[in-house]
């Protein structure tokens, strides 16, 4: 049985931990992000990896940013043949990467080369795509551009936010594992090199990524809402409030003042309407700052026509 040591701190990589013992395949150790502050007391926060390890008994590694040496020097001593890498968030220096005896893998939640980098499925729902997948890769120094041993391709439903499919892709990313890490470990799995030509890159979205422009198409605003849900978030201003826009669909429906400037609110049969660049948005779910999640058919009685979304406090007409 091969040594594994796993790396990863997010849902997605509990679900490739759950996998593997399924398999019966415990790490030996784990690897995580250290805690970190959350919330308005700032308390320390574990990753649900650390926790998903604690619980078994499983040796937990999170001191890769406060001691790299001390980082390196441990696992080196762990004398692994395999790292296996799924959603960990830090970057691993070659001579890490090089330590196993059978490589280090990771699981990447993309049809790679498209979309490497740290938001794969929110830059593709974004960008409008309906085709995703996940990788299984060798590792190299370059973010995501190891050979492809093994991949999987996924649909994404069109109305469905990166959260949602994030859940998706955890399934896929443990069918993907269940498949293909058996065979790697036998030496059944050839690797192949990427195309460099296809690469393409995501990156980090902040809090003003989400901020709406909705001299946007509707399309284009929809992708962005579904995308940055549950983080960070799109966001607006209505009557100098800021406004959190959950859910949307694209819609047929016109205004009947086909003038109206973009950003325009109007509402029929308890259904909220925006009128964009290009096209009409549907509102779905929304919410106030300070305030809970509400659907828009319990609040749309509350506007006339004439309202208007702002991508700014200081817009407003």
């Amino acid at each position: 049985m091969s040594k594994l040591v796993f790396f990863g701190s997010s849902d997605l990589s509990v679900a490739v931990l759950e996998e593997l013992e399924q398999l019966g395949m415990l790490p030996a150790a784990i690897v995580t992000q250290p805690d970190r502050p959350q919330g308005r007391r700032a308390e320390l926060i574990a990753t649900p990896v650390k926790d998903w390890a604690l619980t078994r008994k499983i040796r937990v590694v999170d001191y890769q940013a406060e001691d790299a040496d001390r980082f390196y020097r441990d696992l080196a001593g762990l004398e692994a043949d395999v790292f296996l890498t799924a959603a960990y968030g830090e970057y691993l220096p070659k001579k890490v990467l090089d330590l196993p005896k059978q490589g280090s893998l990771n699981i990447h939640p993309s049809l790679l080369p498209k979309y490497r980098g740290a938001s794969p499925v929110q830059t593709a729902i974004i960008e409008g795509e309906t085709l995703s997948g996940v990788s299984l890769m060798l590792m190299n120094e370059k973010m995501d551009s190891g050979p492809i041993l093994a991949q999987r391709e996924v649909i994404i439903p069109a109305n469905i936010s990166s959260g949602e499919m994030m859940e998706i892709m955890s399934d896929e990313s443990r069918y993907l594992l269940r498949t293909a890490l058996p065979q790697y470990l036998a030496g059944e799995l050839p690797a192949r090199a990427q195309d460099e030509s296809q690469a393409t890159y995501s990156r980090t979205f902040t809090r003003e990524d989400g901020r709406v422009d909705f001299s946007k198409s509707a399309l284009e605003i929809h992708n962005l809402i579904r995308g940055l849900t549950p983080w960070p978030g799109a966001f607006s201003y209505l009557n100098g409030r800021r406004v959190k826009l959950h859910s949307s669909v694209l819609t047929d429906v016109r205004s009947d003042c086909e003038q109206l400037p973009p950003g325009s609110v109007f509402c029929r049969d308890e259904r909220f309407f925006i009128v964009c660049g290009e096209g009409v948005l549907e509102l779905l779910e929304i919410q106030f700052a300070s305030k809970a999640q509400i659907s828009c058919a319990s609040c749309a009685h509350n506007y006339r026509d004439g309202y208007r979304f702002n991508s700014s406090p200081e817009n407003e007409d």
